[in-house]
């Protein structure tokens, strides 16, 4: 599934306006990272996982933990009105919105409730933070492998997932995630180490100089090694200093 991309250096802080969205943090899968963009409280709505009538679904391309846009995807083909409706939507001029995941939930569970726009004040109680998450419990996009439930959460700080019959009314948060540039994170691995000067012997190999110490350790003939090795870097690493100078 082919999706944006973008650089971290693109990212803002946690909660600030990004994408038509608010930027909720950083989610891995599938081999990669991606940014997570929380779409408000202003377009979070009420609406049944399944609303039709007979057998509950079992979706097989829904079971996805952390890929939101594949299962709300995989939903919509089935006939989930909410799916379609989300995947239509259209917030703040951005496009490309999912029902999240039981992962991306958890993300934003996690990070947005720290700060003082999202953050839910109690059961109960009338949520007055900005974008705060005012229904009790919200429905993720993700349904339990071999059963006709799905995951969803109550966006608490010490909540944890639980699954329901699908045909149930539970909130719903769009969402939508941008895969982060893999090659803005290909660097030297990190180390406490202090870094060591390394000589350039590049170009060496057929100086004279280097030819006429090889010999005062190797043997022609035989092939053999004599002397010490510390000796023998000590005098190519003068040879090399002296070439670059």
């Amino acid at each position: 599934m082919k999706r944006r991309q973008i650089t971290p250096a693109a990212l803002p802080a946690i909660g600030q306006p990004f994408a038509g969205g608010f930027y909720a943090g950083r989610i891995y899968f599938d081999g990669a990272e991606f940014a997570l963009i929380d779409a408000g409280r202003e377009f979070e709505t009420a609406a049944h996982w399944w609303d039709h009538e007979g057998p509950r679904p079992r979706i097989r391309g829904a079971t996805h933990r952390f890929d939101g846009m594949a299962n709300t995807k995989a939903m919509a083909e089935e006939g989930s009105a909410i799916a379609r409706k989300v995947l239509g939507m259209n917030v703040r001029g951005s496009w490309g919105w999912h029902i999240p995941s039981i992962e991306e939930l958890n993300v934003m569970r996690g990070n947005l409730l720290q700060l003082p726009d999202w953050d839910h004040r109690g059961s109960g109680q009338r949520m007055e933070a900005a974008q705060a998450f005012a229904l009790s419990e919200y429905w993720s996009s993700t349904q339990k492998e071999n059963a006709a439930t799905a995951w969803c959460m109550h966006m608490l700080p010490w909540c944890v997932p639980d699954s329901n019959w699908v045909s149930g009314c539970k909130g719903i948060r769009p969402v939508k995630a941008f895969q982060i540039k893999a090659e803005a994170f290909v660097h030297e691995p990190a180390s406490d180490t202090p870094a060591v000067g390394r000589a350039d012997l590049s170009g060496l190999t057929a100086s004279p100089a280097v030819a006429e110490v090889l010999e005062q350790f190797i043997n022609e003939d035989t092939g053999r090694f004599y002397g010490r090795t510390t000796d023998l870097l000590a005098q190519l690493a003068m040879i090399a200093g002296e070439t670059r100078v």
